[in-house]
Parts: structure tokens; sequence; C-alpha cells
């Protein structure tokens, strides 16, 4: 029997997919057995993607073979190609999933007829497994399905793979679920011929929404205006050509997206995108995924996304003290801390009444108390239990807070101008406030540290 040791090496590569058979010196005079070169490969961890043309070559020790030769080789594994959906239009044949907010422009208000077919999806494709020469498996990636279901007025065709209107309305893309909606249109200001606007469907207003007012709508708002102090809600999207002037009192709600030219002391909310055209002055804004002011600044208030901010410049020259969050909601993180302190000191005082509780007890059954202790003894368990309440009212206030909104590790802000000092950068329980100017910059997370870099420089 041959000694192979004594005249073969295997060498494997690093990532195993590969292995080579070199010569040592001279071929061995013994016959070369098919089984006991494949067990002696396989003492060396070669245990499959075997050459067998290689191996029938050496068996007939074939003269031509050049050493090192390719003995084992390896498969790599297949990734899933992830599942895709395709947006359609009597206007456009198709709209890209990544500019699905464009599906809303302001400018391009599509509606679809009963039964038309709104978008269709594509199934994932399966992952194949590779493997090592080794024996060792290689798990391709699953590829990802489309988690879009049908909303408010659409159904799912399963035989066609695609989504149907079941009304003639306004198609709204939302963050999970595609909806149609109807609309109600108010062809001047809100006032009070109009009065409060409150619509089952979209809502378009081609006029201004002065302070007092409310617009609230299951779908999607058009405001093709000016909205001062007023309070404006959307299941869907909020699409406002101009701006608000808040006054501190103005709010903003919505599902998906809010679309709007400026934001000045208010309060907005968004499940999705806030995107501004302008500045956001003084306000309080918080997304689910971004807040995008390409060509303004933030200065002032608190902004707070669970993906990204994107601004011109953050803060300004005199120092403005300016907040910007990223993966939580700031507000709700502030109102956490006053909840947990308001809940230590109640501890200490439920402490302090069961400790004075359970010794007027026990003097009650030692020998009695003394009218003035029985009246201190119904008013320590009045206490008592009005502490109770108190704590319980704070653990449900707790469990009804969302702080954390997004991976404080995936979540960066964006200076395309100028991030100025006394900016107060914060992910999740991480913060940090800004002591200099910074150019052209961004910020994230790395290791536990904020930390600040160029533009250009961050992953080069």
């Amino acid at each position: 029997m041959v000694a192979f040791d004594d005249f073969f090496d295997v060498t494997i590569t690093e990532d195993e997919l590969s292995a080579h058979l070199i010569l040592k010196d001279e071929w061995p005079e013994e016959e070369i057995e098919l089984d006991a070169l494949k067990r002696w490969l396989k003492s060396h961890q070669i245990q499959a993607g075997l050459k067998e043309e290689t191996l029938k070559l050496l068996t007939e020790k074939d003269q031509t073979i050049v050493f090192p030769i390719l003995i084992a080789e390896g498969q790599t594994a297949v990734d899933g190609q992830d599942g895709t959906i395709r947006f359609l239009t009597k206007d456009s044949d198709t709209v890209n999933i990544e500019e699905r907010e464009n599906f809303r422009d302001i400018h391009k208000i599509l509606t679809v007829e009963k039964d038309e077919k709104i978008a269709v999806i594509t199934l994932p494709t399966e992952e194949q497994n590779g493997y090592k020469v080794t024996g060792k498996v290689i798990h391709g990636k699953k590829g990802k399905a489309v988690k879009f279901s049908a909303g408010d007025n659409v159904y799912f065709d399963e035989e066609s793979l695609s989504f149907y209107s079941s009304i003639i309305g306004k198609p709204s893309i939302g963050h999970t679920k595609i909806s149609v909606f109807n609309t109600y249109e108010v062809n001047e200001d809100v006032s009070m011929k109009t009065g409060n606007v409150k619509f089952e469907g979209s809502v378009t207003v081609r006029g201004n929404v002065p302070e007092g007012y409310a617009v609230e709508a299951t779908g999607d708002i058009y405001i093709y205006g000016l909205v001062e102090a007023s309070h404006i809600k959307a299941g869907g999207s909020v699409h406002i050509s101009e701006g608000i002037v808040g006054m501190k009192k103005g709010l903003i709600e919505a599902g998906v997206d809010v679309n709007i030219g400026y934001i000045n002391q208010a309060t907005v909310h968004a499940g999705q995108n806030i995107n501004v055209s302008n500045s956001i002055l003084h306000s309080e804004c918080t997304a689910q995924s971004h807040i995008y002011c390409q060509a303004g600044h933030i200065i002032g208030g608190v902004c707070s996304a669970g993906e990204s901010i994107e601004a011109k410049d953050i803060g300004n020259k005199m120092d403005t003290k300016t907040t910007v969050a990223i993966a939580v909601n700031q507000k709700s993180m502030e109102l956490l801390k006053q909840l947990d302190l308001a809940r230590d000191t109640l501890l200490e005082d439920v402490k302090k009444l069961k400790k004075l509780g359970t010794g007027l007890e026990a003097k009650a059954k030692a020998g009695g108390l003394s009218s003035k202790e029985r009246i201190l003894l119904l008013k320590q368990r009045n206490t008592l239990q009005l502490t109770e309440d108190k704590l319980a009212e704070i653990e449900d206030k707790k469990a009804s807070l969302t702080v954390s909104i997004g991976e404080e590790n995936e979540a960066s802000l964006l200076a395309k101008g100028t991030l100025y000092p006394n900016v107060e950068l914060c992910f999740g329980k991480y913060q940090e406030t800004t002591k200099k100017e910074y150019k052209y910059s961004c910020a994230h997370l790395e290791d536990g540290e904020i930390m600040i870099t160029p533009i250009k420089s961050r992953g080069a």
C-alpha cells in the first residue's frame, strides 16, 4: 500500500473552496488505488468536491500531470433574489418602488378606476447552498418577500400576484400597505363656511388652513396653501405646498410621509419620512424613517428620526440649542426619564408608608391604638392606596411610550453645509454636544462612540 504522506502534500485554500495536491519528489513505485487515495484525502479533511477525472489520472500515474494540481473544488452558495413590486398607473407604465413618494406628488395626483391593476409583485427566488472541500455547508441567504398587503379598497389576486382597486379613487402607498381612497375637495380656504374637515378618504384643500381649524382624513391630505396653528391629521401622507407657522400650537400627524415647504414652531409626526423643501425652525419633528431638509437648515427644537436626518445646516452662528436624535424619539426619552424619577420617589414613599403601617398594626395587636394613632393608620392606608395607584399610572404611561424608533448603529446624520456648535447629537442612549463647527460632515455611532467625520472620508 502506498504511503501517500511520503510522496504527496495537500494544501487547502483559506476559504476552503479548493484543495491542491503537491508531488514531493517522485511518483511512488506501488500501484495507486483509487479507494486508498480517497481515504488518504479524507484523512486530510478533503471530503467533498473531488475531481474524479484528476483522481483517475493519478491512479494511472499520468506523467503529463503538472503539480500542484487541483484535487477538489467546493461550490459557492447562491443567494435567493429578493421579491420585487412594480407599481402601475395609466399615465406611467412603471413607478419605481424607491420613488413611491412621487406616487403622491401634488403636481401629479393619480387616480385609478374600479378593478384597475395597481401593482404586481414577483416572488423571491430560492437560495442554493454551496459546500467547502472539507464538507462544510455554505448556506445561501433567503430572498426577502415583498412586505406589502392590500389595504382599504384594494384586493390581491393570488393567481396574477397583483393588487387591484375596488373603487375609483386615489392610490396611497404606505410602508406595508396599498390603499385607495376617494377624495373630498375644499376649493377655498378652510373657514367658518366649511368648518373643520373630517373625511373617510383623502382631502384636498385649495387654499389656506387658518389658526384653530382641523383637517383630518383617513387617506392623504393635499393643502395648496399655508397652514397656521391648526391640526392636520392623515392616515396616509400630508402634502403642504407652502408650510406651517405653528405658533407652538400647530400639529401635523401623518401615517406615512409629510411633504412640506417649511416648518416653523410646530409639532410634526410622520410614520415614515418628513421631506422639507426649506427649513425647520424651533419645532418638534419625529419621523419613523428619515427627515430630509436638504435645501435649508434645522435651527432649535428637537428633530428625531429612526434612520437618518439630512440637512444643509444644523444649528446656527448664534449657537442656538438644537437637538437631533437618531434611532430614538428624544421627547419620549425625556418623558421616560421624568417618569422614572417620579416612580423612584413614589417607591420610596411606598416603602416608608408600609413601614409606618406595619408598626401601627403591630401596636394595635399588642394593646390597641390611641385615637390619634387610629386616625394616622387610616390616613396611612388611604395614602398608600393613592401612591400605588399613581405608580400603576406611571407604569401604564411608560408602556405606551415609543422610545426606540430605529437601529442606532445603522443611523446617521448628514450636514451638507455646516454642523454648528451647541447641537446635541443623540444616537439611542448615546449623547454628545458639538463644541465647534464641522463642514460637510456625517455623524454616526461607532463602537459606542459618536463620530463626526467629513462626508468624503466615511467608508473610504
